[in-house]
């Protein structure tokens, strides 16, 4: 996602949702039929629904612009977060007789916000997102990485029209029949440009490379081109990191990985993970004493499943789960959990599908092993097997594990080592995109995943 703090055009969208809002806001009960002074309003009540609005379209990725060219997929986002923002602001509001909102006016506030901050968008596009005038842009290097980034900007109608590779393999893409053509080798890079009046050149192709094609590429960028790499394109279309197109060159030079070496955020964080925690264990204990009767009422064995996994650094611990599997299910060794599972008890469905089966995991929160928000630890017997067959895979041990992270809210269950390599592209886009904001970001989308059951197993 484009951060928000870099981007003229999303401010202008987040201004204009303030005014819409607190418009809104003032006018709901007049055009209700209710008389008064919208200036003597209640500021409390601007502010709350002000702030439920602003999160859910933040957390819906409505302030992401390059979602917008999908129009259905905007509409439908935000309907999703309009419903939100005003269920949370019914909830609220109830409670606080003093702002005095009928339900009549919530719904013709919901209407209004869902109506004018769609229209928005929609100028929006048409103002500014009118992808029926592409950018052309040239691709240097036509091997597995630009065959991906052809089909990436293909298949999500992107801004940008790929009018063709610079490769010294002319047979490159001898077996896709729609992709744009070879227009010529590395040595002809900068006339291909000045020909073709190329504005945008993609890389890629790895940082590796010969000494003159690097100097081409220098003098095309202090011609006035514009050098994107193919990775930098691919995060900022899918929110994830293609391991399998970038080097360690781009992970040296890109930016992010920011906090990590600030001490003091990761003090910060673990602070926050201590009491959170602490208070989250008090509040749960009724439910998971209840969950733990529950457990041996179903099935003999322990009501607890401890099992070794690796974490921060790579070293190992004890992790904490209900248990939701009959007792010398895994006798043969280890295997992955896979769809309707017949090691997986009756009990143990409920758990997995609501995900309260990690409830225990808020001890290995406050015992410093594990952290709410980080990639999901894995066993040590999976993680041998999977440093050697996925690149950086090791990267996921440079941050405290987490009970919840980014792959979990936008991937499903993974029971394979495919789904591990989709599912450690989110993790290193996290790692990369450290913040306490997205931190935020991903609770409340755990929220929905747990709401919805999505990729319980």
């Amino acid at each position: 996602m484009i951060p928000i703090f870099y981007n003229r055009k999303i401010w202008l969208l987040f201004f204009t949702d303030i005014v819409i809002i607190l418009a809104v806001t003032w006018f709901s009960p007049w055009l209700r039929g209710w008389q008064y002074d919208i200036f003597t309003l209640e500021t409390g009540a601007s502010f709350f629904t002000l702030l439920f609005y602003l999160t859910m379209f933040y957390i819906f990725d409505l302030y992401n612009v390059e979602r917008y060219y999908f129009t259905l997929d905007m509409i439908l986002r935000m309907s999703i977060a309009v419903c939100f923002a005003g269920f949370f602001s019914i909830f609220l509001f109830f409670y606080i007789p003093q702002f005095g909102f009928s339900r009549s006016i919530f719904l013709i506030q919901i209407l209004l916000v869902w109506f004018l901050s769609s229209t928005v968008r929609l100028l929006f596009i048409k103002l500014f997102l009118n992808y029926n005038d592409k950018k052309d842009v040239l691709v240097l290097g036509a091997g597995e990485s630009g065959l991906a980034l052809y089909n990436l900007l293909k298949d999500n109608m992107s801004p940008y029209r790929i009018v063709g590779f610079v490769d010294d393999n002319p047979k490159s893409f001898s077996d896709c029949s729609d992709c744009p053509p070879i227009l010529g080798r590395t040595e002809d890079l900068l006339d291909i440009i000045k020909s073709r009046g190329i504005k945008i050149l993609i890389l890629a192709i790895s940082r590796n490379n010969f000494p003159k094609l690097i100097r081409d590429i220098l003098k095309a960028r202090l011609q006035g081109i514009q050098i994107i790499e193919m990775p930098t394109l691919f995060e900022r279309f899918t929110n994830k990191i293609p391991v399998e197109h970038i080097d360690d060159g781009w992970l040296v030079f890109t930016e992010g990985f920011n906090l990590i070496s600030k001490e003091y955020l990761w003090n910060l964080k673990h602070l926050f993970d201590f009491f959170i925690s602490l208070i989250m264990l008090i509040i749960f204990a009724p439910i998971m004493l209840v969950i733990a009767i529950l457990i041996r009422i179903d099935s003999p064995g322990p009501v607890l499943f401890i099992q070794k996994r690796v974490g921060l650094n790579g070293k190992i611990f004890d992790i904490f789960k209900f248990r939701s599997m009959k007792v010398d299910s895994e006798i043969q060794g280890a295997v992955w959990a896979s769809e309707n599972d017949i090691r997986i008890t009756r009990i143990g469905k409920l758990l997995r599908f609501l995900r309260i089966d990690e409830l225990p995991q808020l001890l290995n929160v406050f015992q410093g092993e594990m952290s709410l928000i980080g990639p999901r630890p894995e066993r040590p017997e999976f993680v041998k097997e999977l440093e050697i067959g996925i690149p950086y895979y090791h990267i996921r041990h440079t941050v405290r594990p987490g009970i919840t992270g980014w792959a979990q809210v936008n991937y499903p269950y993974g029971a394979s080592q495919k789904d591990a390599l989709n599912k450690l592209e989110y993790d290193l886009f996290y790692i990369k995109n450290m913040s306490l904001l997205l931190d935020f970001k991903i609770i409340l989308k755990t929220i929905g995943v747990i709401l919805f059951g999505q990729g319980a197993r």
